[in-house]
């Protein structure tokens, strides 16, 4: 494909007329599935992982640092007695990764296989919640979509997830499954407490939701999280979404709670942590977590 900087401008232009969202959630909360709910509405594109804040933006930071050092290093050596040639800034670099981004975004929305009139587009990466307010600050009209799971369950899934994927390595790096779920407290409080701080502070961009209350009442949360990004919640559109996102669907048919741990969807089923949680490692993690698992209503 020919490169056409003034087409890909205009392309940079209308995304941004768009409603851009981004989902975000502590790992094993739950936001794959809402990203398959959300997908599925005939309005909305939110499919797959772009990683932007974890894997793109610090390498284009990277290249242009590199690049800037270059400049700076010539300007200093070779023409000193000169004014020398611009860096590139703070803001420049930001308007390189925030195109970046953009034109991942409308090319995600403009897959060819994806036969719908998309009028919403949403990235969903599980780091986006440490990232909303830098991701807010590019697109200043996105909407920041947070899903909360109790963090026990969210440490045992976490457990099984990486033993399938990893067994050697989660064997080497914990003497037990104690320690793992303990260590996950930490790292869950703070996922949580920078999404929930985020949500404190821009209320009007920031909508929570508990993987518990979707679990339960799927039909009533779905629609407040359609009624936030301001598209169609009918009947229709409900059963669509949510014959797409069923535990059954998902999992090769399975009824929820019917646990295969070589799976990615495992077992599905909310407090499954009291199966896996000692005394002892309960006792840890509420000490660790207690303020963000009182908020959340887990304790």
């Amino acid at each position: 494909m020919a490169f056409d900087y003034e087409a890909l401008s205009a392309e940079i232009a209308a995304l941004r007329c768009k409603q851009l969202f981004f989902v975000g959630g502590a790992p094993k909360s739950g936001t794959t599935w809402l990203q398959i709910l959300l997908d599925r509405h005939p309005e909305i594109s939110c499919n797959g992982e772009g990683h932007f804040p974890t894997y793109l933006i610090p390498r284009v930071i990277g290249a242009i640092d590199e690049y800037n050092q270059d400049i700076a290093w010539k300007n200093r050596t070779i023409f000193g007695e000169l004014p020398g040639y611009p860096q590139l800034g703070e803001a420049h670099i930001a308007y390189f990764w925030a195109s970046a981004i953009a034109l991942q975004l409308s090319a995600q929305a403009t897959d060819k296989s994806r036969d719908k009139a998309v009028r919403l587009i949403g990235e969903k990466t599980p780091d986006n919640v440490r990232f909303f307010d830098l991701l807010t600050e590019a697109f200043p009209s996105a909407r920041c979509i947070q899903i909360v799971r109790d963090g026990r369950d969210c440490a045992a899934s976490g457990w099984f997830h990486n033993l399938r994927v990893s067994q050697e390595w989660t064997r080497e790096t914990f003497a037990s499954m104690d320690d793992y779920l303990v260590s996950l407290a930490d790292d869950w409080s703070a996922n949580v407490g920078a999404g929930s701080r985020f949500g404190d502070s821009r209320p009007e961009l920031y909508l929570a939701v508990r993987y518990e209350d979707l679990s339960a009442e799927p039909e009533r949360e779905l629609t407040r999280i359609f009624d936030f990004l301001g598209v169609e919640a009918t009947p229709e559109i409900l059963a669509e979404c949510l014959e797409a996102g069923a535990f059954e669907a998902l999992s090769g048919g399975r009824r929820r709670g019917e646990e295969d741990r070589s799976s990615f969807f495992r077992k599905g089923v909310p407090g499954d942590w009291r199966s896996h949680f000692t005394v002892e490692a309960s006792r840890r993690f509420e000490e660790k977590a207690g303020e963000w698992l009182k908020r959340y209503r887990y304790l």
